[in-house]
């Protein structure tokens, strides 16, 4: 479950343009420059604003909520007080507006459905009959002599069956 989603950046790492080439960007609550301490807060502070400027053209991942970017230091600890409250305003606004429960319903929902699909694709892969059958399909694929829908049909009908007997 996911509730703010926070991308931690190092500065002069190229993060920016990979962010962006990944879509990541699009999806973040905000995003944190870390390592704004020492020699390395002038290049923190260009990297916070660079990331501000994308995130002012970019459309609010969470309804109602605008996202921006911080600065802090995991060594000082500078700019991290400020992230615990940025969190907590978040949540209070998310809650506030049921934001935040229909994104634990839909989190929830989409869990469920990733639950089924892991249960079946284990069980499928664990079962004796199926084990058994899935080289000598795959050698048939391979060689031409049966379809890949027809190797499918039938590992999934062998694989079926064994619950028939039961």
């Amino acid at each position: 479950m996911v509730d703010f989603f926070m991308l931690l950046v190092l500065t002069g790492a190229g993060d920016e343009l990979q962010g962006m080439k990944k879509g990541i960007l699009e999806l973040v609550d905000g995003i944190v420059v870390n390592k704004a301490d020492g020699e390395n807060i002038p290049l923190a502070i260009r990297t916070k604003s660079e990331y501000s400027r994308i995130l002012h053209f970019l459309q609010p991942a969470t309804k109602g909520w605008v996202g921006k970017a911080y600065a802090c230091s995991s060594i000082t600890g500078k700019g991290i007080p400020e992230l615990w409250e940025v969190l907590n305003e978040f949540s209070d606004m998310t809650k506030e507006s049921g934001v935040f429960q229909e994104r634990r319903r839909m989190q929830s929902k989409e869990w469920f459905y990733s639950l089924i699909d892991h249960q079946l694709k284990t069980m499928f892969y664990k079962n004796e009959t199926v084990k058994g059958l899935l080289p000598i399909l795959e050698n048939q694929v391979m060689s031409g002599n049966k379809t890949v829908t027809a190797a499918v049909k039938q590992a999934f009908e062998s694989f079926t069956e064994t619950f028939k007997s039961n």
